[in-house]
């Protein structure tokens, strides 16, 4: 049974009778060294007594977005009402120039889009970039200028 040390920064209680559900508790990403891979602006969940991971990590940190959709899909088993899908997704196309900060890393990685991108089970938006083995956040991304469109070059 996973203990925590820290205190949570935010609890939504448990519903009690058919549609029960367990409580919820938030802690920030500060709260973790940073082997773990928390980065500020994003938080580890607690369902119960349990943590909240993603399929593929032994350790899961949401954004804002994912927070929304843990507590969205709590409230709907709470209440006993479905959920409804994603919305639109944001306007951003596969080969689109992005700078990555991989965790632990001192300097960005200039990188591209190789999808469109797409929510992930948790309703985060993530994509896939080249040079990454794994989906990243869109959170994680900021623009770049394309090198070819950078105007180093006299058009004639």
């Amino acid at each position: 049974m996973p203990t925590c040390e820290h205190k949570p920064c935010a609890v939504l209680p448990k519903f009690k009778g058919d549609s029960g559900t367990p409580k919820l508790s938030f802690y920030p990403a500060e709260l973790w060294d940073e082997k773990h891979g928390g980065r500020p602006g994003t938080w580890r969940v607690m369902v119960g007594d349990k943590w909240l991971t993603r399929d593929d990590e032994s350790v899961s940190f949401f954004t804002v977005e994912g927070i929304a959709s843990i507590v969205l899909d709590h409230l709907a088993a709470g209440l006993g009402v479905a959920v409804l899908g994603p919305g639109l997704t944001p306007d951003l196309c596969p080969k689109s120039p992005v700078r990555y900060w991989p965790h632990g890393q001192i300097l960005p990685t200039d990188t591209f889009t190789r999808t469109a991108p797409f929510r992930d089970q948790r309703g985060e938006w993530r994509v896939w970039v080249a040079f990454v083995q794994k989906p990243v956040l869109l959170a994680e991304l900021s623009p770049r200028q394309s090198p070819r469109n950078s105007g180093s070059f006299l058009h004639g």
